[in-house]
């Protein structure tokens, strides 16, 4: 299972990159940015599509694959997840947009929505996945 190793070590270091995404929203809100607040929120989206859309695309052809074969229980678990990747999918997308638009608004709004999915998402996937393989 070293392969489970590496998606953990993925999963860590993105919850921590979610809380300083957190904490520049927090300063963004509070009228406290840092002095380029754009370059947070840019590096944040690099970071969406270099490291997380190419774990999720390898979990989806992999590891899940290979879990929803196991059973009727695995399959209901994978077939949630790959919704909650979809939903994910859409959620980067108008992340992307809003920094780029440097909509202040948006960005708040969607940074919301993306740290509160995107952490339950890894949650769920290391609280269950191992059981189930």
């Amino acid at each position: 299972m070293n392969w489970l190793k590496v998606y953990q070590d993925d999963h860590k270091a993105v919850l921590l990159l979610l809380a300083k995404l957190e904490g520049n929203i927090m300063d963004l809100k509070a009228g406290y940015p840092s002095p380029n607040p754009y370059l947070e929120f840019e590096e944040f989206a690099h970071v969406i599509k270099d490291v997380i859309i190419p774990h999720f695309k390898n979990e989806e052809v992999t590891v899940y694959k290979d879990v929803s074969e196991a059973g009727p229980e695995e399959q209901s678990f994978i077939k949630n997840m790959l919704m909650e990747h979809k939903a994910l999918y859409s959620v980067f997308d108008q992340f992307f947009n809003a920094v780029e638009e440097r909509d202040n608004q948006k960005i708040i709004e969607i940074s919301g929505t993306l740290i509160q999915v995107l952490r339950h998402h890894i949650i769920k996937e290391e609280d269950e996945l191992p059981k189930l393989m």
